[in-house]
């Protein structure tokens, strides 16, 4: 199914097309982007590869990265996605965000649209020849800080404290003669074609250097904890402005890759290590991710770059989404807190503000339950395949209903929502090995495809239930090993997929 603006605007249909625009086009994820084969897993393992050979191996696909889908799909979305709002106790507000893929243009940077920010930069701190000298011998010791911070480094330092709160992470002596620093600054090299030349234009300014080094060490460091919370105003605004434009999931995944670049580069002991941190840094970040790299470096030293606006940094994000207006809704939130479940709860919204009229301040379209379909005034769940999945978890619900709506399109028969599990035949097939007892699964989806081969899928919405869904998925093979079955996140990263065969997948129309 293609998805066109015009189908956004039919106000029938809202959550169902919104729904889908959301989901990831399954029929991408195909062999010709590096498709692994292997035997469906007999055992309770999560790191099951092929174990046989020849013509009786069966397919696998490994997890596919959101980007590879956004550049292998070309898609390129102008209007802002839904975000699902409730309002909860305490004056607090709950934004549940659907799955994102990136525009294909997000994907690319080019050096002519940072030359104003890299001009800004380079006028604070100019060129210079690096004065590089690390110390690797000892792990975190200090070789890491060696040298004393510059008089601009200090301001830096000043603007981001001020901006996002205290460090989280150690501070350097100086940041220039840090392994982070190193690090980023080698990182470059590995990155992908479209986005290299301007990272390498980026990275040569000592100024701009410092400033994402202080980011990783300030604003991102926050995504250690399990369940982040941003408490400083700015952090916290800025958290769910770039979770609006890029998606938390997103947003998150960047973090971890900065702080896994700070442990590696912190724990190197010699310069092959720290190069190694470098590439998987590298080939992590994307043309979205960088651009976030930008902005988050860029608005914590606002007073150090006068000649570039906020709202010249936002056009960095906008060919994805629509910048998020910064009226009172944003400014007063005093709080952020990213939960297990996906969702981020924002308090701090100023007085008598409805959760419809956030919605609108942050220019997204919000999907209450006008028609008192949640008892306590959350997002309307589409019901079109049968009854709510959880009430709890709108989202999932949502994925769940776009997938059943095009394997509908595509032919399919016998489409089923949260149901006992069934083969081709319609009949009830159970697990011959039960795992705690648990002899039937109902999958999320099902279907028959029009060559007669059953299809089931399950979400998995929160990583903590990952070995949960993995062993029903491998429960779901053996009760029916001759039915295709998948795994995905909820942002639509495939996890696990089995084809049976001589099974084709996909079929025609999927």
């Amino acid at each position: 199914m293609r998805i066109v603006p015009s189908l956004l605007r039919v106000t029938l249909a809202l959550s169902l097309i919104l729904a889908a625009a959301c989901a990831t086009s399954r029929e991408q994820l195909r062999a010709d982007r590096g498709q692994q084969q292997a035997q469906f897993p007999a055992g309770g393992s999560q790191h099951s590869e092929s174990r046989t050979s020849g013509p009786q191996r069966a397919k696998s696909t490994a997890v596919a990265h959101p980007q590879e889908r956004a550049l292998a799909e070309g898609i390129t979305w102008a209007e802002p996605l839904p975000v699902h709002i409730d309002s909860l106790p305490g004056g607090r507000l709950r934004l549940s965000f659907p799955p994102q893929v990136s525009s294909l243009d997000q994907e690319r940077l080019s050096v002519e649209e940072i030359r104003p920010l890299l001009a800004a930069f380079m006028s604070f701190r100019p060129r210079a020849t690096p004065r590089l000298r690390l110390m690797l011998e000892t792990p975190g010791g200090t070789g890491s800080s060696q040298g004393t911070a510059a008089p601009w480094e200090l301001r830096l330092r000043e603007e981001f404290v001020s901006q996002y709160g205290p460090a989280l992470l150690p501070m350097p002596e100086s940041l220039e003669t840090s392994r982070l620093y190193l690090a980023l600054k080698l990182s470059t090299r590995y990155m992908d074609d479209g986005i290299r030349e301007a990272a390498q234009e980026l990275f040569s300014a000592p100024a701009f250097l410092a400033s994402v080094s202080l980011s990783v060490l300030v604003y991102f460091a926050a995504w250690l904890a399990p369940e982040p919370l941003f408490s400083k105003a700015f952090a916290a605004a800025l958290t769910v402005r770039l979770s609006l434009l890029v998606g938390l999931v997103e947003l998150g995944q960047l973090a971890r890759a900065c702080l896994r670049l700070y442990q590696e580069a912190e724990a190197a002991t010699t310069p092959q290590q720290l190069e190694a941190a470098s590439e998987r840094f590298g080939k992590a970040l994307g043309g979205t991710s960088l651009r976030v790299l930008v902005v988050v470096a860029s608005l914590g030293v606002p007073q150090v770059l006068p000649k570039v606006p906020e709202g010249g940094l936002w056009t960095l994000l906008s060919p994805m989404r629509h910048a998020p207006a910064s009226g009172l809704a944003l400014e007063s939130i005093a709080t952020a807190h990213v939960v297990a479940d996906g969702s981020l709860i924002i308090a701090g919204v100023a007085a008598g503000t409805s959760a419809a009229s956030v919605c609108g301040e942050l220019a997204t379209c919000s999907m209450m339950d006008d028609a008192g379909g949640a008892s306590n005034g959350g997002p309307k769940l589409s019901t079109r395949y049968g009854k709510p999945h959880t009430r709890q978890n709108p989202p999932h619900n949502e994925a769940i209903e776009a997938e059943l709506a095009k394997r509908e399109a595509a032919g399919h028969t016998d489409l089923r929502k949260n149901q006992p599990q069934q083969n081709a035949n319609k009949v009830d097939v159970y697990d011959r090995k039960p795992i705690k007892g648990v002899s039937f699964r109902k999958p999320d989806v099902s279907s028959v495809r029009p060559d007669g081969i059953r299809h089931n899928t399950n979400y998995v919405s929160n990583p903590r239930d990952m070995q949960r869904e993995l062993d029903a998925f491998e429960a779901m093979g053996r009760a029916d090993p001759s039915a295709i079955h998948e795994l995905y996140l909820l942002d639509g990263t495939l996890v696990r997929r089995y084809v049976p065969p001589g099974v084709g997948f996909p079929s025609m129309g999927r």
